[in-house]
């Protein structure tokens, strides 16, 4: 077995907590790599290994930190059909299932090729030029987010949902999110909490200045169309928090549910509903 790990290199724990995970997967005689991930964590023991190679021949990889880390080793392994574990060791952590805790003990399942797997769509993404010409594309696990650069201004645009106008939305931001990402950006915009059971997309505007301020829950495979209207300065665009694209004024956001999914590793059974009581109190 082959395990890849993707470390958030900036914090102490995370450190130790993976070069512990690596030190209990080579014992068990797992061949560990570590990502070069921003600042590289090549003190871990471990071969370091060029993101863009990373899910070369691998099994599984694990990630140390919070959400955001998470995401990163998705964006590195969904094309390759990899799946993913994350041990949290950020402040919520609604993807990464382990706590550090019960590291050991699901590590050993993991050596020994306990566990399951969980699929998650994802939002593809295309945004083009105002001449209709293709400026980029990618894709989202949680979420595409719509937002201005012009922090004395709002942001106006068009929604689309299908090939019908649904609102002109005054706002700071517009989130386009998946089941899974409910519970991130679009949960602090307003959005409702969704079991990654049901499979739709989200359409949450962030800061409306206008009456109408309720999230949309459309279905998966409806596209939804973000056209940034003209006489204001440029949009920009993100998958999951990566790097922003600029959207010119007259250009637009495509994005549409059901992409290749993220395979999620999973070494219990999942507790959707505990874990949302548990993040946020609840009682």
């Amino acid at each position: 077995m082959r395990i890849g790990l993707v470390v958030h290199s900036g914090r102490d724990a995370s450190l130790d907590a993976a070069s512990d995970a690596a030190r209990i997967l080579r014992d068990a005689s797992v061949d560990v790599i570590v990502a070069e991930d921003g600042d590289s964590p090549g003190d871990i023991g471990v071969p370091v290994v060029a993101t863009d190679r990373f899910a070369d021949e691998l099994d599984l990889a694990i990630t140390f930190g919070g959400d955001g880390t998470f995401l990163r080793a998705a964006h590195y392994c969904r094309d390759a059909g990899v799946p993913v574990l994350g041990v949290n060791l950020g402040r919520l952590g609604f993807l990464a299932e382990i706590e550090v805790d019960d590291l050991g003990p699901a590590l050993q399942r993991v050596a020994d090729g306990d566990f399951e797997i969980e699929e998650r769509s994802t939002i593809e993404v295309h945004v083009e030029g105002p001449d209709g010409s293709a400026i980029d594309a990618g894709w989202a696990l949680n979420e595409v987010s719509v937002e201005k650069t012009a922090r004395q201004r709002l942001l106006l645009m068009d929604v689309h949902v299908g090939n019908t106008l649904f609102a002109k939305v005054p706002a700071d931001a517009l989130v386009v999110a998946t089941a899974t990402g409910s519970t991130a950006y679009a949960l602090s915009a307003g959005g409702p909490i969704l079991s990654p059971r049901v499979d739709a997309t989200l359409v949450v505007p962030v800061a409306p200045h206008t009456l109408f301020d309720r999230t949309l829950v459309a279905g998966p495979d409806e596209p939804v169309r973000i056209s940034i209207l003209a006489d204001q300065e440029a949009a920009v665009v993100s998958c999951d928090g990566r790097v922003p694209v600029s959207v010119e004024p007259g250009g637009a956001v495509h994005a549409v549910g059901g992409g290749r999914p993220v395979r999620l590793a999973r070494v219990g059974s999942p507790d959707f509903y505990g874990l949302v009581r548990r993040k946020f109190g609840l009682h």
